[in-house]
Parts: structure tokens; C-alpha cells; sequence
């Protein structure tokens, strides 16, 4: 079968929402050429990114602002104030802001958050689809989920949680569904800390799941590897002040520390964010229960189910207990996971029926709720015609 996003990039230039249902038909239907679909992923959703200009006072604009600021240093003033200033911790996070400010674009920054977040969702997909082997109404259903849960106006203007988010669920699938190296997996939990140490409660339960699945599975040099890690890596946190930055992080978030604020205070009092809030919570009792039954039933991806379990119940009891939006750091995991939990619960499973009304509830729900969050941070009308409508070379 021919590769239909081949035809993506001449698609940008003629009618682009045709170059987007070529992607969706090949991460659906393809059995190969991977690599040049993700590709084509990347430079679909840096269009998105790029059509995506803020016109409120959102995290995005702050995050210009640091890039504007940063325009006017040297690379080697910058990267000598960054280790100076005791912040080489974020060095990744501080790179792209950096590397951003080179060009006269602040565009670039959504673009490359955008391709960078529906690349992970995309990596999880199709990984997800060679390893379940599931039926067409499954991966649709997937592919549906996963791109009504993943708003728009969150992986574009979030920038640095759902981008470390996204390097660390790299690094989980490159090791517990490809078999690469366990190194790999660390290396883009560095990156992804790097790019927020917010993600630390992440990283450090995924490692705990190894540490225990090592010992169960005797395997040795993984774990004893994994006990001196954690060592050092816990008395480097201590020296470097890195523990007291996490745990500064973690109380901002559960404390709800921007509880005074305006913005704050509309979202705690705003009906269809309260209503949005537990539809997730639904959600997340939703795919808990696929998860287990998962963890029971099929053997081949046990790991990740128990893994996705804990941290979905982690995910909802911060929803059910914190005021605000501070639970939707954690629940992007749930996100960028929720292919592969959607199509593991193939046709062998009984009420079939049932579970796709479901499912179908909930993509419709989402997609209504990613079409109005769209709407409240950017002009709505002109970001789908920009994006969708028209040619590349088109300008109003």
C-alpha cells in the first residue's frame, strides 16, 4: 500500500486539511514506513504550532518574553550565566528558549512544542499497533482519543511540562516496547527533567517499577545499576539543590500556590472547567479499569499497564483533592499513553459494543472542550482557516 503522506508536504501548499487525513489514514492503515510518517507528523503539527499566535495573556506570552530577553545575549554569555547562576539543571529548557531567540520568529516556539508533543502521542500509536495488533475500529478509536485528549492550546502554550512529559514517554516506549538500550530511557528522562523538574515524580515511579521488575526478572545488572543510580543521583539532588527545587515544584502545585490570582480565581468559579475537570476524572476510572483487567489478561505489556495504573490513580486523587487546573501536569502522561491503553483492549475482550459507546462519548466530549479551550486563548476562526483552509503561501 502506497504511503499516502508522501503526498503531505505538496498537500501544504494546495489544500492542507487533505495533508492531515493522509497522516491519520497511514497511522492507521500503514504496517510500515514509520519513520517517514512521523516525519510527516513534525512537519504537519509545526504548521499547527506556527498558526498558533496567542492573543491572550497565556503561559505562551510569558514564555516570549524570556525569549525576547534572550535575543540579546552571546552563547557564550548566556551559557556562563546559566551555570553561574546555579540553574545548568534546565539547561535544556534554557537551550530552546535560547535557540528560539536566534531567529526573528517567536512562532517557533509553539511549532516546535506542537511537533514535538503529537510526535510522542504519534511514537506511542504506532508502537502501540504493531504490538496489539488490534482491529481498525480500535486504532480509530485510539487515534480518535488520543487527539481530542491532546488540546491543542496545551502543546502549543504549556511549553516545558507537556515537552518534558513527552521526552520521558519517549524513553519509556524506546525501552519497554522496542527494547532498546535502558540508558536510552535515561537519557531522555534527563532531557525531559532537564526540561522541567516538575516531571521528577514521573521518572522517579517509572524507576521504582524497574527497580522491583528487575529483582522479580533477576536482573541483576539492571538493578544493582538502578540501586547505585538512585544513589547518587539522590545525594547529587541534595548538594545541587535540585531535591529542594522538586519539592518547592510539587508543593506549588498541590497547594494550589496561585490560588489568589484573577485567572485563578474565574477558572475555580467557571462551570465547563469544573465539568471538564470530571469528565477526566471519569476518564481516568475508565482506562484504571482497562488497565487492569489489561494487567491480567495479557502478558506482553504488564509493565506499562501497572505503571499507567499507579500513576492514573495518582493523576486522580490530585484532581479529586487540589482546586484549580494544577492535576493537568500529570494528566498529559495519561494523554500521550492513552492509545496504546485504548487499543490494548482489542476484540477478544467482551462488550465490545459497550466499550466503543464509551469511547465514543468520551472523544466527543473532549473534541468539544478542545475546540473551546482553542477558542478562549487565540482568534478561533482564523487559527482553523490559517491551519486547515489555507495554502502555505496564502496570506489574508
Amino acid at each position: 500500500m502506497i504511503l499516502m503522506s508522501i503526498f503531505v508536504i505538496p498537500l501544504l501548499f494546495i489544500f492542507p486539511i487533505i495533508g492531515f487525513f493522509s497522516l491519520f489514514f497511514d497511522l492507521i492503515y500503514q504496517k510500515k514506513g514509520y519513520v517517514f510518517i512521523l516525519l510527516m507528523a513534525i512537519v504537519l503539527f509545526f504548521w499547527v504550532g506556527l498558526n498558533y499566535v496567542p492573543d491572550t495573556d497565556s503561559d505562551l506570552v510569558r514564555y516570549f518574553d524570556i525569549v525576547q530577553l534572550d535575543s540579546g545575549y552571546t552563547l557564550n554569555y548566556f551559557y556562563n550565566n546559566l551555570i553561574s547562576s546555579g540553574n545548568a539543571i534546565n539547561i535544556v529548557q534554557e537551550s530552546l528558549f535560547f535557540f528560539v531567540s536566534r531567529f526573528n520568529n517567536l512562532q517557533l516556539l509553539p511549532a516546535i512544542t506542537t511537533s514535538l508533543v503529537f510526535f510522542s502521542g504519534f511514537f506511542v500509536f504506532l508502537n502501540a499497533k504493531k504490538m496489539t495488533n488490534s482491529s481498525s475500529i480500535f486504532k480509530i478509536l485510539a487515534l480518535c482519543t488520543f487527539l481530542s485528549l491532546m488540546r491543542i492550546d496545551i502543546a502549543a502554550g504549556n511549553v516545558r511540562n507537556i515537552s518534558a512529559v513527552s521526552l520521558i514517554t519517549i524513553g519509556i516506549i524506546s525501552y519497554d516496547m522496542l527494547g532498546k538500550s535502558y540508558f536510552i530511557q535515561l537519557l531522555f528522562f534527563i532531557l525531559g527533567l532537564s526540561m522541567h523538574i516538575g516531571a521528577l515524580p514521573i521518572v522517579v515511579i517509572k524507576l521504582v517499577i524497574d527497580l522491583l521488575y528487575s529483582l522479580y526478572k533477576s536482573k541483576w545488572l539492571i538493578f544493582w545499576g538502578l540501586m547505585v543510580l538512585s544513589a547518587v543521583s539522590f545525594i547529587l539532588f541534595i548538594k545541587l539543590g535540585i531535591f529542594d527545587t522538586a519539592i518547592g515544584k510539587f508543593n506549588e502545585y498541590s497547594t494550589g500556590d496561585v490560588a489568589t490570582s484573577a485567572w485563578f480565581q474565574i477558572l475555580q468559579n467557571s462551570i465547563k472547567f469544573k465539568i471538564y475537570k470530571y469528565l477526566i476524572v471519569l476518564y481516568l476510572f475508565f482506562t484504571i479499569f482497562l488497565s487492569w483487567q489489561q494487567y491480567f489478561k495479557f502478558k506482553s505489556l504488564r509493565k506499562i499497564n501497572l505503571f499507567y495504573i499507579i500513576t492514573s490513580i495518582l493523576t486522580l486523587i490530585f484532581a479529586l483533592v487540589q482546586p484549580g487546573s494544577t492535576f493537568l501536569r500529570y494528566f498529559y502522561l495519561q494523554v500521550l499513553l492513552s492509545s496504546l491503553i485504548i487499543m490494548n483492549h482489542y476484540d477478544r475482550v467482551k462488550n465490545k459494543d459497550v466499550f466503543i459507546l464509551i469511547n465514543i462519548f468520551f472523544i466527543a466530549v473532549f473534541l468539544y472542550y478542545q475546540i473551546y479551550y482553542i477558542g478562549i486563548n487565540i482568534d478561533e476562526s482564523k487559527f482553523f482557516k490559517d491551519t486547515f483552509l489555507y495554502p502555505i503561501w496564502f496570506e489574508e
